[in-house]
Parts: C-alpha cells; sequence; structure tokens
C-alpha cells in the first residue's frame, strides 16, 4: 500500500491550491460510509478463510471488495480532476506538475 503514499506532500494539503482540504472534502462521509462497508467485506473474507469456505465464494468477495475499492477511487478521482486539477489549470500554478502527477496515478490504477 506503501506505494500509493506520495511522501512529499503533507497529507492534508493539496500541493496545487492554497486550500487545506482535500478536493473530496464534500463527499467525505459517502467515502468513509464506502470504506467501512468495504472494512466489513474483507473481515467477512477473513472469517471465510478462516472457516475454509469454498475457493469460488471467497474470490467472489475478494472480486467485490476490489469493485467497492475501485468505486470509491473514482469518486476521488472525479472530486480531485474537478478540484485540483482544474484549479491548477486555471491558475496556471504548476498545470504540468499535476497532469503528469494524475497520469501516474491513473496508470498504477489501470496495471
Amino acid at each position: 500500500m506503501d506505494q500509493y503514499v506520495n511522501n512529499s506532500v503533507n497529507s492534508n494539503e493539496c500541493p496545487h491550491h492554497s486550500s487545506p482540504s482535500a478536493s473530496y472534502n464534500e463527499d467525505q462521509k459517502k467515502i468513509l460510509d464506502r470504506l467501512n462497508r468495504v472494512e466489513g467485506q474483507i473481515k467477512g473474507i477473513q472469517k471465510m478463510v478462516k472457516e475454509e469456505r469454498y475457493c469460488v465464494d471467497v474470490l467472489t468477495q475478494i472480486a467485490a471488495a476490489r469493485s467497492a475499492l475501485d468505486s470509491i477511487a473514482m469518486i476521488i478521482f472525479e472530486d480531485h480532476t474537478r478540484g485540483c486539477v482544474s484549479r491548477a489549470i486555471k491558475n496556471q500554478e504548476g498545470d504540468t506538475e499535476i497532469i503528469r502527477e494524475l497520469m501516474e496515478i491513473i496508470k498504477k490504477f489501470i496495471r
């Protein structure tokens, strides 16, 4: 998971604008609710493995959890693009850098 953390940036600030909040701030509750559901799914998968449930059933639940995480990521991608990326381009504040950063994170998700 550490490969997805950008250690060069303060964790609560976008380097492309002066606002101290993340672009997904308005969707924070929705994101946290969904993450809690994924956490429940993961705990359910752990229980299935401990109970030695059928492989296909376990894999199906893993696929569902991955799908749920992808859905959360898309919310954050959209908020980031509409917020941080749009703002940086509009204000010509590191627009080349933010596009490079966006493309790098997209590449990590399509691997």
